[in-house]
């Protein structure tokens, strides 16, 4: 580093130094390297185990310098309880995106809030689906355009989104659940 300059950022070194494939304005990037910098910080690389299936969060795994499981389509949570179950001194969490956690995932993920498992979902929530397009998502906004919804998500003939940070949140077994952007 060049005298006189303070060094701010340092890329973690559990975050592969390769580029991301991620679509402009995707997160993804951006909650990798959070993740990587909690799991630096708080020295866990070695107990660390994710969890993701399909969608654009399955690429976590060329990432992130950490165990990865890969999932089949809105299987995550029943994986990361069968992870967590089978090694409880693990730090287990799934990856998932909002078609995976909140459609055809949405039985997995409920069930396992009811339960209480031992593992922390982060759910990426970008309201479409956008490896395949940008269709409509159970977390749609309203009146939010797609190419299945060109006029806007109608919630008389679409339903309304799925909330899914506030019905997790009403489970007694939950113990935290933030809603960030």
């Amino acid at each position: 580093m060049k005298e006189g300059y303070e060094l701010i950022y340092k890329r973690p070194k559990t975050l592969v130094d390769i580029r991301m494939h991620y679509c402009p304005g995707c997160f993804h990037s951006t909650i990798h390297k959070l993740l990587m910098e909690v799991v630096e910080e708080l020295d866990i690389q070695d107990k660390t185990i994710g969890v993701c299936p399909v969608g654009c969060s399955v690429f976590a795994y060329d990432y992130l310098d950490i165990d990865m499981q890969e999932a089949a389509h809105g299987r995550a949570a029943a994986v990361a309880t069968g992870i967590k179950r089978l090694l409880p001194d693990r730090i287990v969490f799934s990856y998932q995106g909002d078609g995976d956690l909140a459609a055809i995932g949405l039985a997995e993920t409920i069930h396992a809030c009811n339960r209480g498992e031992n593992f922390t979902f982060i759910f990426i929530n970008n309201a479409i689906y956008g490896m395949t397009g940008g269709q409509m998502a159970p977390t749609t906004l309203e009146d939010q355009e797609t190419t299945t919804s060109p006029y806007g998500r109608a919630p008389d003939k679409d339903g309304m989104p799925l909330k899914m940070a506030e019905i997790v949140s009403q489970f007694d077994m939950v113990a935290y659940v933030e809603r960030v952007s």
